[in-house]
């Protein structure tokens, strides 16, 4: 007795199942019942209308009514059940949209808008490709999977035609001031457009698109204004108030360079690996003459050219010797890799005591990588230099790296001058990374032309000392 009474409890308290549901659904399946049941019993009446009594009338019609409508209940329960058996083409269609929404959160970037939205709605609908366009009032961006002609979707677009094409499938995503968003399907792989099932899904996938379409887009431009906002806070006045700021944004940017490094080393480095693996089996397989095989030589060598200034790119974005080698070790293998490309000759000549920078912290020696990076490349583009110099030495509160060269100089830069890819920026992003150490920057006047800046950065001890003092 207690078992029974426990567990009809347990089921009037929705414990085990929810009891209001499932009574719902049998009376909705006793209400579909009721036409067929009364249908049954009147060919009853009809066929045995002399010998049928009310009770077994009233009988025939109930045991008809219950039965058909637990068929009903259990046809809906099995159908769900049993959906990726006889409905596989909807099953993935719900397990892709799953999916989706899932990674929706992890979306910052139009490259990983394209990874984690189109890659899968190409490869869910079985479509030659897909694009996502986005239209601004002077200027039109276009992320694209699979075969698509980016040409051919803009100019359909701009005619407004995109409702009439017979290639393309166009669904409008969201549409605002700024911009107005399309997600465009070409035909499947079998030449046949979308079927009205899978348009209804593509429909509802642009709801998911246009939650993620804006924050890409609150995201770039709050990017945007930060890096405007760093670049206007690199005196020394605001530098203990911006401290916090200034950390953000460097960690952001090595973040940044770090996924881009992983991009090219995982996609565009194994692709040229495999590019150059096919044309070494042609060489292999296919007898050539002399012309044809230098030819294809000549081919591989550039791949291994084009693969090595990768694989130089992504030691700069993400210069993991410094974990393993150290400050100098890398320094000294950038330098010499550097030297073999510049138009002048690089020196480099850590000092004595200076291998006490490898004691800093890694986000240290990051920084001051940047700092020769961006020394570097100022010298490429404006000194005109013959021979420029990096020294590295320590004294008893501070590590100073030296930068000399034998150019024009540096001219000073006029209010509003500076522009993304020239000197201003950088020498902005050099300087807020000193203050950041709490270090500082010098220009040496020399007598002679040329550029000498002398960057101090105190040692780990005195900055940890500096702050017991301060406490």
């Amino acid at each position: 007795m207690l078992f029974p009474a426990s567990f009809a409890y347990l089921i009037a308290s929705d414990q085990l199942y929810d009891i209001g549901l499932v009574f719902r659904r049998f009376l909705f399946g006793c209400l579909l019942a009721l036409v067929p049941a009364s249908i049954v019993t009147g060919l009853f009446m009809a066929f045995f209308q002399e010998t049928a009594t009310n009770q077994m009338i009233v009988f025939v019609f109930f045991s008809c009514l219950l039965a058909l409508a637990l068929m009903l209940y259990s046809t809906e329960y099995l159908t769900t059940r049993l959906e990726p058996i006889f409905f596989p083409r909807k099953a993935m269609l719900n397990n892709s949209l799953k999916k989706i929404s899932r990674n929706l959160s992890t979306v910052s970037t139009m490259r990983e808008m394209k990874d984690i939205f189109l890659a899968d709605i190409v490869q869910t609908l079985d479509v030659q490709g897909g694009s996502i366009v986005c239209q601004y009032p002077d200027s039109v961006e276009t992320i694209s999977a699979g075969e698509v002609n980016e040409e051919e979707i803009k100019a359909i677009l701009a005619q407004k035609e995109w409702s009439e094409s017979e290639r393309y499938t166009c669904m409008e995503i969201s549409r605002t001031e700024e911009s107005t968003n399309y997600l465009v399907m070409t035909r499947k792989r079998t030449n046949v457009l979308l079927s009205r099932e899978e348009q209804q899904w593509l429909g509802l996938i642009t709801s998911y698109l246009e939650v993620s379409l804006e924050n890409v887009h609150l995201i770039r431009t709050l990017t945007a204004k930060l890096q405007d906002l760093s670049s206007r806070f690199s005196d020394d006045t605001s530098a203990v108030e911006f401290q916090w700021f200034r950390k953000v944004m460097f960690e952001l940017q090595e973040e940044e360079r770090i996924r881009i490094a992983s991009d090219l080393h995982d996609t565009t480095m194994q692709d040229l690996f495999f590019l150059k693996r096919r044309f070494s089996g042609l060489m292999d397989k296919y007898v050539m003459n002399r012309e044809d095989k230098e030819h294809l030589d000549n081919i591989l060598k550039f791949v291994d050219l084009i693969n090595a200034s990768l694989r130089q790119s992504c030691f700069e974005l993400n210069p993991h010797l410094l974990r393993e080698i150290g400050l100098i070790g890398t320094l000294r293998q950038y330098l010499e890799k550097e030297a073999y490309v510049a138009a002048f000759h690089i020196h480099f000549e850590p000092e004595s005591g200076a291998g006490r920078v490898e004691q800093e912290s890694l986000t240290t020696k990051r920084h001051l990588l940047r700092i020769v990076q961006e020394l570097l490349n100022n010298a490429k583009k404006h000194s005109q230099a013959s021979k420029v110099s990096f020294r590295l030495t320590s004294t008893s509160q501070h590590f100073q790296l030296i930068y000399e060269d034998d150019g024009i100089g540096i001219r000073p830069m006029e209010p509003g001058s500076r522009e993304i890819g020239g000197s201003g920026i950088g020498m902005e992003q050099m300087k807020g990374r000193i203050l950041l150490m709490q270090g500082s920057l010098k220009m040496v006047d020399l007598p002679r032309p040329g550029t000498q800046m002398v960057i101090s950065i105190p040692l780990q001890e005195q900055e940890q000392e500096a702050s017991r003092k301060s406490v």
